[in-house]
């Protein structure tokens, strides 16, 4: 879904995070709380003076929600992102020499 052509009254009804949700999704590019916020803001038609009060619990919303991770101070989807697991081989050979 295309956020930035919908119409008022259908993004009133989704959550800022959804709405930051597609966004990040759509432009497929890292953003800052201000510049992320700013552009749900701007989308919702909400003022800067209400922005400013508002962008402490959207920080937050984005902090404990899972979609989202925050990279070198900017949001990103984590589904752009792979986990890689690191194993220590050297703490597994340790573990073997000591039980025999």
């Amino acid at each position: 879904m295309n956020v930035r052509q919908m119409p008022l009254e259908e993004l009133e009804l989704l959550s800022y995070a959804d709405i930051a949700y597609e966004l990040l999704k759509l432009d497929k590019k890292q953003m800052t709380t201000p510049i992320l916020f700013g552009e749900v803001c701007k989308l919702l038609e909400i003022s800067e003076d209400a922005m400013f009060d508002m962008i402490g619990d959207f920080y937050t919303t984005l902090t404990t929600d899972k979609r989202f991770l925050l990279v070198d101070g900017s949001w990103d989807l984590k589904e752009f992102h792979s986990v890689k697991p690191i194993v220590d081989d050297e703490e597994e050979e340790e573990e073997t020499e000591e039980s025999e």
